[in-house]
C-alpha cells in the first residue's frame, strides 16, 4: 500500500510523467507485481544493466518533454 501511494504522489495530473525505479529485486516477481495497480504494473521494465538504465530514463523524459 505503502508503495502505491508514494507512486501516486509523483502522478497528481492527467498530463504528468515520472520514471519510478523500484530497486528492491522483488518487485522482478511476478506475485509482487500483481499486487500493484494494473496502470503500474503494464508499464513495468526490467532495468538491465545500469548504462542501458540510465539511457532509458534520458530516452523517457526526451519523449515526454516533446
Amino acid at each position: 500500500k505503502a508503495v502505491n501511494q508514494s507512486i501516486g504522489r509523483a502522478i497528481r495530473h492527467k498530463g504528468d510523467y515520472a520514471a519510478i525505479v523500484l530497486v528492491d529485486a522483488r518487485y522482478a516477481e511476478r506475485r509482487i507485481q500483481r499486487k500493484l495497480p494494473t496502470w503500474i504494473s503494464k508499464h513495468m521494465q526490467p532495468a538491465g544493466p545500469a548504462a542501458t538504465f540510465g539511457q532509458k530514463l534520458v530516452q523517457f523524459f526526451r519523449k515526454q518533454a516533446q
